[in-house]
């Protein structure tokens, strides 16, 4: 039995781990659940699954979630933000794998992450990064000439460039394809979760951020692409679905959940180029590169804000990429030798959340 810790129990991807769980119960056990502040679905969870232990971050601190994971075989990190990359580094020191379901823990920390994977594995459990993984290791002696990262596009992606500015919280969390949390639909809205993606694929397979390419895939069907030196393209598909990368992250081709099979009588996949002028926050992906190290901790926590301030009517959604470029620009400059540290990552964190709150409430007035 594996023993599985999961931090983050009570959001989209701690569920539906759990649902995989349910399904793999003799291969899958519960070792611990952690969740922000949802107690009451924590203790249902808890009541159910009977784990050696659970705790809530807003009570006990982010030492919980290290806490958590000792005795596990694998964590399921599904925290939001960089709250868990200390756990995560604790981790791979100790013989612990990650299935890891949080993107800003690689943009922030991935050159503190992945000199640690060894002996400890870790598992994308994003469905585009799996099935770059899954592509990889159907041809693993191939060279890679490109990533092919595909995106839905999100709800708005026909929209006319004017209606943007008008769009709600409402319009924006109606996702076409996927069930997700509020803050990654809403990423994915603006398309900067594909700009995440690149950072993230960028540390997770050695490929430079100019050589992964963002393409429009509006059905969820092809969940990314590799191109090889000599032409050949490797596709994974599926139905959109994440029980199927976090099934694969836990148990590799072992696991019972089926998701479904593609009707290709039915079908037809289209494929288009990003529209960077539409969509610019796609763009942070590529211009980080251009900054310090502490930048993508910057352009994440201003992201984070930004959307806080959309979902509360705040901010509109036309202005996420000056305020975060804003933040970039004004914070960045003076970090161009500041190491990489957690303690850095936190506090250019905080620095940045509280810059850009200034800067919101300054324009509203």
């Amino acid at each position: 039995m594996k023993k599985v810790a999961i931090l983050g129990s009570t959001g989209s991807i701690g569920t539906q781990t759990l649902d995989v769980i349910r399904n793999n119960s003799d291969k899958l056990t519960v070792h611990s659940l952690v969740a922000y502040s949802n107690a009451e679905t924590l203790n249902k969870q808890v009541a159910e699954f009977c784990p050696k232990y659970h705790a809530l971050i807003a009570r006990e601190g982010e030492q919980c979630l290290v806490e958590a994971v000792k005795g596990a075989d694998v964590a399921v990190v599904a925290t939001r933000g960089i709250v868990a990359i200390e756990c995560i580094l604790y981790c791979l020191d100790n013989g612990i794998d990650v299935a890891l379901a949080n993107k800003e823990a690689l943009v922030c920390a991935g050159a503190l992450i992945m000199p640690k994977v060894g002996r400890a594995k870790l598992y994308p459990v994003d469905s585009e990064h799996c099935a770059i993984s899954q592509c990889i290791a159907s041809r693993p002696n191939g060279k890679i000439s490109k990533i092919l990262l595909t995106a839905s596009g999100g709800p708005f992606w026909n929209l006319r460039d004017e209606d943007l500015k008008h769009v709600t919280p409402q319009r924006a969390l109606a996702h076409p394809n996927w069930s997700m949390g509020a803050k990654i639909t809403v990423d994915s809205a603006t398309m900067m979760n594909k700009a995440l993606e690149v950072i993230e694929a960028s540390w997770l397979f050695g490929v430079p951020v100019n050589d992964i390419q963002i393409v429009v895939h509006r059905q969820s069907v092809v969940h990314s692409m590799v191109q090889y030196a000599d032409g050949g393209v490797i596709a994974q598909m599926a139905l959109p679905n994440m029980r199927l990368p976090i099934q694969y992250a836990l148990l590799g081709d072992e696991g019972k959940f089926d998701i479904g099979s593609i009707d290709f009588s039915h079908l037809t996949l289209t494929f288009e180029k990003c529209n960077f002028e539409k969509f610019p926050c796609s763009k942070f992906g590529y211009e980080m590169a251009n900054y310090s190290s502490i930048a993508p901790t910057v352009m994440n926590a201003a992201n984070d804000e930004c959307v806080d301030a959309f979902l509360s009517d705040r901010l509109s959604f036309c202005d996420f990429y000056n305020i975060i470029l804003s933040t970039v620009k004004s914070l960045c400059g003076e970090l161009a030798n500041e190491p990489l540290t957690v303690a850095n990552i936190k506090k250019y964190d905080a620095e940045a959340r509280a810059f850009v709150k200034k800067l919101i409430d300054g324009e509203k007035c």
